[in-house]
């Protein structure tokens, strides 16, 4: 191995050495806590060093939604949900308990409208990850795939509309109960194609 792939390898792990402390510093400070300058100084590190490990506080953004989501899909497939309604429960638990993620989420997601060239792994795996997640649970409770694959987009965006007014209004009562609402909406309509 030559001196410039051990110092690569040794710089990645030191980045996601890095990243796992600054998601355990962003779950607990949120969104307005976040920045390189902020950060630096509970890492023991400057901001220039993150800046060298990460790229900037964009791409510092997207490791951290990247991480979060991706240990979440593969935390939740290691115990499929046996029904889209499971599904639904398992995911608002998870993001009701981890508002952070979803503040990152959301503040990715608009950067990705305004700059959408450089959010492009974001803005092509936003929606199919967490399809796939709802879709999996619906295996033979609909008449067709092409039906389970909308009613799978359908929830996640549901859960995560529902997420976006929890996070404005902070109206929590109301909003599970707009989820109850939706949720039995749900079990009407796979109900009828039995």
């Amino acid at each position: 191995m030559t001196a410039a792939t051990q110092s690569t390898k040794k710089s990645a792990r030191k980045a996601d050495e890095l990243l796992g402390r600054i998601i355990e510093i962003v779950r607990r400070t949120g969104l307005a806590g976040f920045s390189l300058d902020g950060l630096a100084p509970q890492l023991g590190t400057s901001s220039r060093m993150l800046v060298y490990y990460f790229g900037g506080k964009d791409e510092l953004l997207g490791r951290i939604v990247y991480a979060v989501r991706n240990d979440t899909v593969e935390a939740f497939g290691r115990e499929p949900a046996a029904t889209i309604l499971d599904a639904v429960d398992q995911w608002w638990a998870y993001y009701r308990a981890n508002l952070a993620d979803m503040q990152f989420f959301f503040h990715l997601a608009s950067r990705s409208f305004e700059e959408p060239d450089k959010f492009e792994e974001f803005r092509s795996t936003a929606v199919e990850l967490w399809t796939s997640y709802f879709h999996v649970s619906l295996r033979g409770a609909t008449g067709s795939e092409a039906e389970a694959e909308a009613i799978a987009r359908l929830a996640l965006a549901t859960v995560r509309g529902l997420m976006v007014d929890l996070l404005i209004t902070g109206e929590l009562e109301r909003v599970e109960e707009a989820l109850g609402e939706f949720k039995t909406l749900l079990r009407g309509r796979l109900a009828s194609t039995r």
